[in-house]
């Protein structure tokens, strides 16, 4: 047979241990109820997209960094043929009523690799209602950033694994020693060049020739530019002239378009020639002198 202090003090062990884990019990409903909102009305809104980047169920939703409530689900839903994820976001009545019909959602993380939580930027609006959507934008911080880096990177091993592999004519420049010791001599070739421009330019600007002289001499400059203004008549009376031959008009014109006349005036010319030779041959035949 038992002893009955034993017996009572088994029934206070057991009575400490319940009354202990109704204590934990409590607790439990305190911290839990904290961060779900259990004792306290709620407010559910919703953001939708079709990339959360790991946002999950838990987290919480803040305003200004503040926690004012949690993402309480988190579901599939199809639009126009597209894939988006709805979150409900759960806020706490106290302070759903900083929250606008035209606030702004970000997806944000606790620093670098940290974990994913809704920062809501507040409006000027009307107070938002259960069941709202608000817009959700990009988060232009640290995601953003190692996002664009990952982009440049992948951008980067591609640039590398052309030039590896000779494609395009960095690539090309690279495995091509032909290529290479063209593309040096060509810019040797550009290099002489420049230096001869230059040895040039610096004769022109200093050198004693005609060319520098034109340059920089304005009076003879000036007599030049007279000189080929001269010329410049010249050729035009030259041109009329030929003009005037290759015409009808004029002694010249009709000598040159008319052969007839012209042989008559050879023939001309070829009497007179006689005449003048037998005059010198026998002068008294055609001049006679008389004495008074």
């Amino acid at each position: 047979m038992r002893n009955p202090k034993e017996l009572k003090w088994s029934d206070l062990k057991t009575g400490i241990f319940f009354v202990l884990g109704l204590g934990f019990i409590a607790y439990l409903g305190i911290v839990i109820g904290k961060n779900t909102s259990t004792f306290t009305g709620v407010t559910t809104i919703r953001i939708m997209s079709m990339n959360v980047d790991g946002l999950a169920e838990n987290n919480f939703v803040s305003v200004s960094g503040k926690k004012i409530g949690t993402v309480s689900r988190l579901n599939f839903t199809r639009k126009n043929d597209s894939l988006y994820v709805v979150a409900d976001l759960k806020l706490r009545n106290e302070f759903a009523g900083l929250v606008t019909r035209d606030s702004r959602a970000t997806i944000r993380s606790l620093g670098i690799l940290g974990d994913k939580y809704v920062d809501i930027t507040t409006g000027t609006g009307a107070q938002v209602r259960d069941g709202d959507f608000i817009m959700l934008e990009s988060e232009n911080g640290m995601a953003s950033l190692a996002s664009s880096a990952s982009k440049a990177l992948g951008k980067i091993n591609t640039l590398l694994d052309n030039l590896n592999s000779g494609k395009g004519p960095a690539g090309r420049l690279i495995s091509d020693e032909k290529m290479g010791a063209e593309l040096q001599a060509t810019i040797s070739n550009l290099h002489d060049t420049s230096s001869r421009l230059s040895k040039v330019s610096n004769e022109l600007s200093n050198g004693k020739g005609l060319l520098p002289r034109l340059i920089n001499d304005r009076s003879l400059a000036d007599n030049t530019v007279q000189t080929m203004e001269n010329l410049k008549q010249t050729s035009s009376q030259a041109e009329t002239l030929l003009k005037s031959m290759n015409s009808e008009q004029g002694t010249l014109g009709k000598l040159n378009r008319n052969p007839a006349l012209y042989d008559n005036l050879n023939s001309t010319m070829v009497s007179l020639d006689s005449l003048l030779t037998d005059m010198k041959r026998k002068p008294g035949r055609y001049v006679r002198f008389t004495l008074f």
